[in-house]
């Protein structure tokens, strides 16, 4: 099987055994900047979705977010779960919950903190040029495919899509896949976050923290750190770009073939 294939019915039930049970389970994490940053991230994640609550609606498939509802998997691989997987996968999510998944990503991951900032400032973009909603149905998808987008333009050693599909049982690689450039356009390709938007979005998030907690240990980028920011996510613009203008050329070409 190469990389890009999708798991069998019984590869799936393996990985749905082993990795749902376990997905919002993380020990103690140690870096008191992961900790902070997590629970800041998340507190601004919960604010948004109980601001939208009484916007929240069925995702029809024609919707944009139609790919990152949870509701669309269920339907397609209802033998994988059962009702009380289902019913937590439904359930509005508390602050503890997002916190947890976000936990649970970074000790299976380890990306760097900075990376969660990041994350926000993509989520934040998406909403914004699609008026979509972060609801029950969505929001692990949406954070998931953030993260994924931040950590390979911020990490030095990024993960492959794999490590994600294999983290997060709901999706075969070649579903994550297909996540991920959809997360692309509907962010616009704009994967290129200036110093001064990072800046703003760490204040924010040290000011509530300190509010809660009355401390944040995350330092603010230093002048090398935001040149290399700017750097990466100009390069990972580029690459996006580039990636996706030699796909459409060779669906194109596929096309005028057949």
């Amino acid at each position: 099987m190469n990389g890009d294939e999708d798991y069998s019915h019984s590869e799936q039930q393996d990985r749905k055994a082993s990795s749902m049970n376990s997905m919002f389970i993380c020990s103690t994490i140690t870096n008191p900047n992961v900790t902070a940053i997590i629970k800041a991230v998340a507190l601004i994640i919960h604010s948004k979705m109980i601001d939208e609550k009484g916007s929240w609606r069925d995702t029809s498939d024609d919707d944009e977010l139609y790919h990152f509802s949870e509701e669309k998997y269920l339907k397609e691989k209802y033998e994988l779960f059962d009702q009380n997987q289902v019913e937590l996968l439904r359930a509005e999510p508390s602050i503890d919950n997002i916190r947890e998944f976000m936990k649970a990503l970074y000790c299976c991951i380890r990306f760097s903190p900075e990376c969660c900032i990041i994350s926000l400032v993509y989520i934040n973009r998406l909403t914004a040029f699609t008026n979509a909603l972060l609801q029950p149905d969505n929001w692990r998808p949406l954070i998931l495919c953030s993260l994924l987008v931040a950590q390979k333009v911020w990490d030095d050693r990024h993960v492959d899509n794999s490590d994600f599909s294999y983290i997060y049982p709901f999706f075969t690689l070649s579903e994550l896949n297909r996540l991920e450039q959809k997360f692309l356009q509907l962010i616009q390709y704009s994967v290129h976050v200036k110093s001064s938007l990072y800046a703003n979005y760490y204040f924010k998030l040290r000011l509530l923290l300190e509010d809660e907690d009355g401390e944040f240990p995350l330092k603010p980028l230093s002048d090398k750190a935001i040149k290399l920011l700017e750097l990466r996510s100009e390069e990972r613009l580029l690459y996006t770009r580039s990636y996706t203008s030699h796909k459409n050329q060779k669906t194109a070409l596929n096309q005028s073939l057949t």
